[in-house]
């Protein structure tokens, strides 16, 4: 029966320590996720709006601002979802219906400092917006952030 305890405890030990390393790995491993998103750089006019008290989600890589930031910035990139043809629209649509969007701003947060971005912006601002020459379709169609399916998710420099 001794033997039995020391052999539980042993085993269990290992178990946890496992885990713990799983656990580990997969933080590790969400630092660098991108999922189906794509970047694009943007080297253009760098006359961006501001706005006032912008909201800001910080669980992630890089802030997201979830609209127009109170200071100045720069615009690095366009964050897209590459999924735009053949079986991936498919995938796309279930992402959309059961997915999960903290995955989603996960990704673009990962995606924005992988390419040097202080933080993601997400607006729906007319002026921003039609920089990129984009309509709301378009928008709707290559948005990776799906609660926000008429906004445009940039990577940014302070």
């Amino acid at each position: 029966m001794k033997r039995f305890i020391v052999t539980f405890a042993v085993v269990l030990g290992l178990c946890a320590a496992g885990a713990l390393s799983a656990a580990a790995k997969d933080k590790e491993s969400d630092d660098t996720k991108v999922g189906d998103t794509a970047f694009t750089a943007y080297d253009g006019a760098q006359s961006w709006p501001t706005g006032n008290n912008p909201q800001i989600n910080k669980e992630y890589s890089v802030p997201i601002y979830l609209s127009l930031p109170d200071k100045s910035y720069k615009v690095v990139g366009h964050i897209t979802d590459k999924r735009d043809e053949g079986i991936d629209v498919v995938g796309k649509a279930f992402d959309e219906g059961l997915g999960s969007e903290k995955h989603r701003m996960r990704n673009v947060a990962n995606q924005a400092k992988q390419h040097g971005a202080d933080a993601v912006l997400v607006t729906d601002d007319e002026k921003v917006i039609k920089v990129f020459n984009l309509t709301k379709k378009e928008l709707h169609e290559s948005t990776p952030l799906f609660h926000y399916e008429h906004s445009i998710v940039l990577a940014i420099k302070f």
